[in-house]
């Protein structure tokens, strides 16, 4: 578990991140989990993920909805405590999709099988979702298409 201030810093493209410092982000690394649950000064926490480019070194991307909620832009500063994401899909299940994997043994068992970005695709999918109906529905639909061989999250929403 580690405690700093970082700097919200925006790509031309839009997308925000903050860098992570280099001995931080080696302490996650070197134990072969990339996967960290960030917990900011509101109260706010995300699962994410430590990624690395030459120009930048290590840093974890903020998604529009974090930086919103966050009340955040490029240059502020926020106070982060990280540590590493045990949880069994490295992102918060949502009940409704939980719900319905307890009750369809079908769709649990080919989602169990997805690669752990899969299984991650498909519970944001589901997590993107603010109303507790829709969700079920979304839950629903997955289950189904999973049932019938689709696997690609880009593809259960189309």
């Amino acid at each position: 578990m580690f405690i700093m201030i970082a700097v919200i810093v925006k790509y031309a493209a839009g997308t925000h991140f903050f860098v992570v410092e280099t001995k931080i982000a080696e302490q996650f690394l070197t134990s072969k989990n990339k996967r960290v649950v960030c917990t900011f000064d509101d109260g706010s926490i995300i699962h994410a993920a430590i990624f690395t480019k030459k120009e930048i070194g290590y840093y974890i991307r903020l998604g529009k909805s974090i930086v919103k909620k966050l009340r955040v832009k490029a240059g502020d500063t926020i106070k982060v405590l990280i540590e590493a994401d045990i949880t069994p899909f490295q992102f918060e299940l949502p009940e409704e999709l939980a719900e319905v994997f307890a009750t369809d043994l079908e769709a649990n068992q080919v989602f169990e099988k997805l690669s752990p970005g899969n299984q991650r695709s498909i519970i944001y999918l589901v997590s993107l979702l603010k109303s507790t109906d829709k969700r079920i529905e979304r839950a629903l639909r997955i289950a189904e298409k999973l049932k019938a061989g689709i696997t690609s999250a880009r593809k259960m929403i189309q």
